[in-house]
């Protein structure tokens, strides 16, 4: 595989057909790409993605060009190696020039991208961002490489010092987080298996069965997978499968499933002896938490394919506790998904779709149940105020308060933060329906 090229080629096509990029890279690998391959393009490509609105600043410094002036192509070209330049100090300085030269599909082209790159070379000590003292929002964006619209966001919630530390953190490579499956296997039980095969692996400190995993690791090539002992699951979720509070006997009701890591916590929980109903509008995803739940070996959970802006009839109120874990705008995952902090979120149509899954997601309570409301974003509007707003649409559900591992909620509610908690920008909520009247 000519690496550089397939990462050019992989994000010409994500830009000018709007793709995610780990979209395009699932289908980059065959039977003889060598692990080495794959760490690089994966790298290059999450990396270059992550870092864009910054490359294309420097870009247009180092050129003299305006981006709009610079041809798409030709765009990524320069991304890619300046990216190598400014990021990966494990490849040579004049590997990462030649390299995207090479990329070039003219002469003109070639001369340009290798002035635009040698130019680096020699002014990189006096590239800097926009001052901070001029515009702090502008400074941060270009630091961070997150567009200004995101920045003010932080701001206006958070304030400068702490948006700035959420943008940091958000900049870093999380550690792969593990639920293990303590059906089959205890936590210290599966440390022990890890660190006899010299895998880098430590006790998840705010999750109870979680473990975090340092360094490059493809899930499925771990010892223990096959044999269903863990699963892929970010900390904030663990905690709320925690929170979920599932026991033997409880019908559950997971209204947006896929992949299906709620509801296999919530069936480990239960030890595998409550009913698991998990719903989502995406047939095509349902194989995920079916292979999921066949490899962890858990027999309590049923996929179906469900609108879940409409309960179903079969449900109203007959669940002890219910998973509405909401379709959100993803601003506490820009971590994992570097490209979705370039994607434009129309707030008025998402909070009318998660108001109606909300709702609907109500009718399955029954009386004295348990309704978990989650989402994976760091927005008042699609966290707190959309609570609230629930609440006075529904009299009859009153919040209570709860531990998730060694944290504690406040008012019902608890917001985890990438840059103080070490996972995703997470926000759990949970309501109770009252036993009086109808």
């Amino acid at each position: 595989m000519n690496v550089r090229k397939t990462a050019w080629e992989l994000l010409c096509r994500a830009e000018s057909e709007n793709r995610f990029v780990n979209l395009s890279l699932t289908y980059a690998f065959d039977s003889d790409t060598s692990e080495e391959d794959k760490a690089l393009l994966a790298a290059l490509l999450y990396g270059t993605t992550e870092k864009r609105l910054s490359l294309d600043y420097y870009i247009c410094a180092l050129s003299g060009r305006s981006g709009d002036k610079i041809e798409a192509g030709t765009k990524n070209i320069l991304r890619l190696g300046l990216y190598q330049l400014m990021y990966m100090d494990k490849i040579p300085s004049f590997a990462a020039v030649n390299e995207s030269v090479k990329l070039a599909r003219n002469k003109g082209e070639a001369a340009f991208v290798n002035a635009v790159l040698r130019s680096y070379e020699r002014k990189k000590d006096t590239l800097l961002p926009p001052p901070r003292e001029k515009n702090e929002a502008r400074h941060l964006s270009v630091k961070y490489s997150f567009p200004i619209k995101t920045v003010k966001h932080f701001i206006s919630e958070y304030g400068v010092g702490e948006a700035e530390q959420i943008l940091s953190a958000f900049c870093k490579t999380p550690p792969l987080s593990l639920r293990v499956n303590t059906l089959k296997i205890s936590r210290d039980g599966l440390l022990e298996l890890f660190k006899e095969n010299r895998i880098n692996a430590e006790p998840d400190r705010l999750a109870p069965n979680g473990i975090l995993l340092h360094g490059r690791a493809v899930p499925s090539s771990l010892v223990g997978f096959e044999e269903g002992f863990f699963y892929v699951q970010d900390t904030a979720s663990q905690l709320e499968c925690e929170v979920l509070g599932a026991e033997a006997g409880d019908l559950i009701i997971d209204v947006c499933a896929c992949p299906g890591g709620k509801s296999f916590g919530a069936a480990i929980s239960a030890n595998d002896k409550a009913k698991i109903v998990a719903f989502d509008i995406h047939g095509s995803k349902l194989s995920l938490v079916k292979e999921g739940a066949e490899r962890l070996g858990l027999k309590s959970i049923e996929a179906y394919e469900h609108d879940s802006r409409n309960a179903s009839e079969k449900y109203r109120e007959k669940a002890d506790k219910v998973i509405c874990d909401l379709p959100c705008s993803g601003l506490g995952v820009l971590a994992k998904k570097p490209d979705l902090r370039y994607r434009e979120t129309d707030f008025d149509e998402l909070c009318a779709l998660s108001s109606e899954i909300f709702d609907a997601s109500a009718e399955y309570v029954k009386r004295g149940g348990v309704l978990l409301f989650s989402t994976c974003t760091l927005n008042s509007r699609e966290n707190e105020d959309a609570l609230e707003a629930f609440l006075e649409r529904h009299p009859d559900f009153v919040r209570e308060d709860f531990s998730a591992g060694v944290l504690k909620s406040e008012n019902g509610m608890l917001t985890l933060l990438p840059h103080i908690h070490g996972c995703d920008g997470f926000f759990i909520a949970k309501v109770r329906r009252g036993t009086f009247g109808e």
